[in-house]
């Protein structure tokens, strides 16, 4: 009787691929620091009446 049953074999699954971190090598407060830096530059290029306006 046991001539008649088919075996089946148990699919492999494929190993997930590895989780990359958002950000990169950058820590999280570094685009911060950029922007409060770009913004102080700006500041004092207008102070210094380089940049024009009123």
């Amino acid at each position: 009787m046991s001539d008649n049953v088919v075996k089946f074999r148990r699919i492999e699954k494929q190993p997930e691929p590895p989780v990359k971190k958002p950000r990169g090598p950058l820590p999280g407060w570094v685009p911060f620091v950029a922007l409060v830096a770009i913004a102080v530059a700006i500041y004092f290029i207008r102070q210094a009446g380089l940049l024009g306006g009123a």
